[in-house]
């Protein structure tokens, strides 16, 4: 699977943040790489076009994949969501009991990456608020993949 990532031209290590839940938008956690399959239709890409978000630079982008022992949480439909770890933000703030507030600091002890797929449940896009189309949030950058790397590989292989 190839996944794509806008706003930048290559990946840098460097510049990866290890993930820590968020206290003020809770079902997003801040750092990671966030990222969508590059067949997807319903994707950044399309969201930020349908949206006139302007803030990303859709002319910048990459292309990755994952290793192969990539320990992906893959989310397709609000059941899902049960038994997962979450976090204590909301209990006192009526509002964010609305949506799940994931513990992503947990999560990442678990799994390398979270996939969603906004576009198989409608209540996902409620539930997770703030993922607004279907999409993937590296949380271990050891498992990408860049298309250098791929070419290396392959180059090596002949």
């Amino acid at each position: 699977m190839k996944y794509i990532h806008y706003g930048h031209e290559s990946f840098d290590i460097a510049k990866f943040d290890q993930i820590s839940n968020n206290l003020f938008f809770a079902t997003k956690p801040i750092g990671g790489l966030w990222a969508c399959q590059c067949k997807s239709e319903d994707n950044w890409k399309n969201w930020c076009i349908k949206n006139q978000d302007k803030e990303v630079d859709l002319n910048k982008y990459f292309i990755f994949s994952l290793r192969e022992d990539s320990r992906i949480l893959t989310i397709d439909n609000c059941d899902k969501l049960k038994d997962l770890p979450k976090t204590n933000f909301g209990k006192d703030v009526i509002k964010r009991k609305v949506c799940t507030e994931l513990d992503f600091e947990q999560l990442s002890k678990e799994y390398d990456a979270i996939e969603v797929f906004i576009s198989k449940d409608d209540n996902l896009y409620f539930e997770l608020y703030g993922w607004d189309c279907d999409s993937i949030l590296i949380m271990n950058p050891d498992i990408i993949i860049t298309e250098i790397e791929n070419e290396l590989f392959l180059e090596s292989e002949m």
